[in-house]
């Protein structure tokens, strides 16, 4: 497989005003759409394929499938997406560290959508080994095999459905890692993912992968037109997030959060009673 090597810097802008609008395609000056690995100082930071020799299409098919739920994010954009694999604790819900409700609502979508992991797993390891065993070993040292998604690195991930998502950094993830992102198009024009710090996007075609660090390198997703009625684009994002580390097994997850439950019933009535 020819792949090219484009070796980058990292431009000064405003990152408080980029992170207050959308991504346009005149924020970058390169537009890639082959084969490409991105350098920096000579250290690789991403990794683009165009196309995955693997067969897409049962992914394809379950995320036509999954029903998605719409949601406005703290700047204002309304979002279409679902989470799956597994979410931390959450005190305020008084949920425990579990599977996410995609696992339990429609288990075959999930379930394709988690097996899909490996194969981020394999170019990840392809293209940078070193960082790949990196990955793979703060999973296996931190993360219990109850919350990781299969044998990969992952633990966590997220399908978008025709989101031009504002310009951001990634959260909560493991520090100096890779996420990884499918993309899947149809009938659908615009829809890149913008860089501008490093004046490059991505045209993310059907069945293409991305592999960089979304906690450093600021992205954001170009204006999507649709050109036909069934028009989609699709994107499934494989990252690993930290707050699995405290996940205990799920009998312990489900005990501790009744002794929470407890104590803050102890305590309300001991607050009426004075």
């Amino acid at each position: 497989m020819a792949i090219r090597f484009l070796p980058v810097n990292f431009k000064e802008l405003d990152i408080k005003e980029l992170r207050n609008r959308g991504a346009k395609a005149e924020d970058f000056k390169t537009l890639i759409d082959e084969d490409t690995v991105v350098t920096h100082n000579g250290k690789i930071i991403i990794v683009y394929i165009k196309r995955v020799d693997e067969d897409m299409s049962p992914m394809v098919e379950a995320l036509n499938n999954i029903k998605y739920s719409t949601s406005s994010r703290t700047n204002g954009l309304i979002t279409t997406s679902r989470i799956f694999g597994y979410a931390p604790r959450n005190l305020l819900r008084n949920h425990p560290c579990r599977a996410v409700s995609l696992a339990s609502e429609q288990p075959d979508e999930h379930s394709v959508v988690k097996k899909y992991a490996d194969v981020a797993s394999k170019y990840y390891r392809l293209h940078n080994p070193e960082l790949a065993e990196k990955h793979l070993a703060m999973t296996d040292e931190n993360v219990k095999d109850n919350y990781r998604i299969g044998s990969s690195m992952f633990t966590s991930g997220i399908v978008n459905h025709n989101n031009p998502l504002r310009y951001h950094f990634d959260a909560g993830n493991y520090k100096e890692v890779w996420s990884a992102m499918f993309a899947f198009k149809k009938n659908i024009e615009g829809g890149f993912l913008s860089m501008p710090e490093l004046d490059i996007g991505f045209k993310c075609s059907d069945s293409s992968l991305l592999l960089f660090d979304g906690q450093s390198i600021l992205h954001g997703v170009t204006p999507i037109t649709k050109t036909s009625e069934d028009a989609v684009r699709f994107t499934v994002v494989y990252y690993s997030l930290k707050q699995m580390w405290s996940c205990e097994s799920p009998g312990d997850e489900i005990q501790r959060m009744r002794m929470k439950r407890a104590e803050i019933e102890i305590k309300k009535k001991i607050n009426k009673s004075e």
